[in-house]
């Protein structure tokens, strides 16, 4: 352990202050495909009845420092037809920085036709950002002014918006995340940049019982490489998913050196099980294929729903 501990002191005080230098990034999901609500306030209540949500993320375990993130949410819909509504917590860690967000969320649809419905969602909250100067350690006894000896905190409202397109087999999602501007007068508090989020997939059916369900996630923020989420399901009797990610990135509007391309690529492993009908419970393995590739990642997610009278208005749930 001696031999490693200045490493990775080092590491994790490169990726702190590389956050520190510009804005946050925002927070990663593998399995948003399973409650988009994590990316889209326009999903919000899209299912017709009542969810509830967990996810918890592990990112490159084993690593001293290494991102964390937790998210919890209820949705549902309203008393008035097509409304739907929204609350959730997230949590994400990384180093001595962190950062807490408290939201609601509103949506409204419009019935396209039988089966197609567009959505538009607006969630507004607030960002508690955190830096705690006891996690850093710069290697020596005199303190450093310039470093935080204790913690310091900021709270910042936010705001995002979306739209959310979805029949029985297709959907898209745009979204637009950190809308409020400010400039943080704490030059350790990084706050996240802007971020736009495209979301679209279409499910085919093989046969009676199985069913493809390929999809793609863009991830943009116009100062870095684009982030590029490729997904593909196999779903069993509309209870067992299987499927893989894989996630890249390009210079679609930045221009990047290849190799800092490379370092972002990582493949993922996922699966879902409908225990029963109404709760189902997630499961995602990240393996790096950089220089991160002896760390891998663990997400765990768990859903549960209440459903209504069969009078009222439900698209199958877990088509969504």
């Amino acid at each position: 352990m001696k031999t490693n501990k200045w490493s990775i002191i080092i590491v994790v005080l490169g990726v702190v202050i590389s956050h520190f230098a510009t804005a946050q990034q925002a927070p990663q999901y593998t399995q948003y495909i399973f409650n988009e609500l994590v990316i889209n306030p326009a999903y919000a209540g899209n299912k017709g009845i009542l969810n509830l949500n967990a996810t918890y993320r592990n990112q490159w375990s084993g690593l001293e420092g290494a991102p964390t993130t937790q998210f919890l949410s209820v949705d549902g819909p309203t008393g008035k037809s097509n409304m739907g509504w929204a609350g959730y917590i997230v949590h994400d860690e990384i180093g001595a920085q962190s950062q807490t967000g408290v939201y609601g969320s509103a949506s409204v649809g419009i019935d396209m036709s039988n089966t197609a419905k567009l959505s538009f969602g607006l969630s507004l909250g607030a960002v508690q950002y955190t830096i705690d100067g006891t996690k850093l350690t710069t290697g020596s006894e005199t303190p450093d002014v310039a470093v935080p000896q204790g913690r310091e905190s900021k709270v910042l409202p936010d705001a995002k918006i979306g739209a959310f397109l979805h029949t029985d087999r297709f959907f898209a999602g745009l979204t637009a995340a950190s809308l409020i501007p400010f400039d943080s007068d704490n030059m350790f508090i990084a706050t996240p940049r802007r971020h736009y989020f495209l979301s679209t997939g279409y499910t085919f059916d093989l046969n009676s019982n199985l069913r493809l369900k390929p999809s793609v996630l863009f991830k943009e923020d116009f100062d870095s490489p684009t982030n590029i989420d490729l997904n593909s399901f196999l779903v069993y009797n509309d209870r067992f998913w299987f499927g893989v990610s894989y996630r890249t990135s390009a210079p679609m509007f930045t221009d990047v050196e290849t190799e800092n391309l490379k370092k972002r690529n990582a493949l993922a492993i996922l699966a879902q099980v409908y225990a029963t009908p109404r709760f189902r419970v997630g499961y995602s393995y990240d393996i790096s294929l950089g220089k991160m590739k002896n760390y891998s990642t663990h997400e765990i997610s768990i859903g549960y729903s209440f459903f209504k009278s069969e009078n009222g208005r439900i698209l199958n749930p877990r088509n969504l």
